[in-house]
């Protein structure tokens, strides 16, 4: 019996995963297959290429620069998010991604992005991705400040439209049992007012009807993911670790000290968590040793 790791997105909130994923390395944590969104998919990276404070050193050391995120790379490329020289110059020369050690890690990697055609989530392994990580460019663009990304025959967009968390991919895949992160705390449920009318929504996208109607249910969508989570981890299927109090902090926060105390709070939830992580882990190497 596997165990899943599930990564949800939450843009810069991703700084918390960074966190939880650098005491992961540091404990020599693995899994069979990690499963990331957005931000989730981002810092899967790192982690599986066993890069130690890469993913903290991105966001402290280069998100007030404007080629990471700003309007002016709105302006110019129709996106927030500087894509090309995040998984560019960032990727190739300020902190190189090691290809090597991440494409021979058995550890695997499941990216989730929307399929704008037909409205559901399609998946990406890594023998299908490229130098250029386009998969994750796409499970990381938001509508409406990000370009749809083609790839592969499939028109796409972020992953967090239509599956914030991945949890059921894991458990379709054969993994009865998760380590789940999340971005927002016990107490947070999304508004059921959708976050944009449909009325603009077809103006943008009226192309993609059946994008158009999985943007209107995506709050009800991401309150039944959680809903799995929970009822998961009340039987035991799952460890959760997700911030111990709210983070104060939107999608785009560019302050690099705000990200960095989100960090070092994913640090001491994921150390709070060891004993039981642990625990869990250990229970499936002796499930695997009976069978």
């Amino acid at each position: 019996m596997s165990i899943g790791l599930v990564l949800e997105g939450g843009g810069m909130r991703g700084a918390y995963t960074s966190g939880v994923l650098e005491v992961l390395l540091e404990e020599n944590i693995e899994f069979p297959t990690v499963y990331g969104i957005s931000a989730g998919a981002c810092n899967a990276l790192s982690y599986i290429s066993k890069q130690k404070k890469r993913n903290f050193d991105i966001f402290y050391n280069y998100i007030a620069d404007k080629r990471y995120i700003s309007v002016e790379n709105l302006n110019q490329t129709g996106s927030l998010f500087g894509f090309d020289f995040i998984f560019g110059e960032l990727f190739h020369k300020l902190l190189p991604f090691d290809y090597q050690t991440f494409f021979d890690s058995p550890v695997g990697l499941k990216v989730g992005a929307t399929d704008l055609k037909t409205g559901e989530a399609v998946y990406f392994d890594k023998a299908d991705l490229d130098e250029d990580f386009t998969a994750v460019k796409a499970s990381s663009s938001l509508p409406f400040i990000s370009n749809i990304v083609s790839y592969r025959g499939y028109e796409l967009l972020d992953g967090g439209c239509v599956a914030p968390i991945p949890i059921e991919r894991s458990i379709f895949d054969g993994n009865e049992r998760n380590v789940i992160v999340l971005t927002r705390d016990r107490t947070y449920r999304k508004s059921l007012r959708p976050e944009f009318p449909r009325a603009v929504l077809r103006v943008k996208y009226g192309d993609y009807p059946n994008f158009v109607n999985a943007m209107l249910i995506r709050a009800e969508v991401y309150n039944d993911e959680l809903e799995i989570c929970r009822r998961q981890e009340a039987a035991g299927k799952a460890v959760i670790i997700r911030p111990s109090r709210p983070i104060e902090a939107g999608r785009y926060e560019k302050n690099p000290e705000v990200l960095k105390a989100i960090y070092e709070m994913g640090m001491n939830d994921c150390r709070n968590k060891l004993k039981e992580l642990h625990a869990f882990m250990d229970a499936d190497i002796g499930e695997k040793k009976d069978g």
